[in-house]
């Protein structure tokens, strides 16, 4: 069997993978601990829908409003869903 990549050229390419999953893993790090949170941020990363986000606000969710931009703060996200759970 003929091999299709010398040593160095696999191992420069592993070691690029690797680069490019670390950067993925801490941008997603990144972005859980971002405390204030878009509707849409709150939508994927919750994996809800709109009308979900405003059931959440009926349960007592509270609007952020920074600037003109509407946010979520996440530890509110969590003390709803918590509410739910009991």
């Amino acid at each position: 069997m003929s091999q299709l990549l010398s040593e160095q050229a696999s191992q420069q390419l592993v070691n690029s993978i690797v680069d490019i999953a670390e950067k993925i893993a801490l941008e997603k790090v990144k972005q859980s601990r971002k405390r204030y949170l878009i509707q849409k941020e709150v939508m994927e990363e919750y994996n809800v829908t709109h009308k979900v986000i405003t059931e959440w606000e009926i349960m007592g969710l509270r609007k952020v409003k920074i600037g003109k931009t509407i946010r979520y703060d996440r530890q509110d996200i969590e003390n709803v869903i918590e509410q739910m759970k009991n």
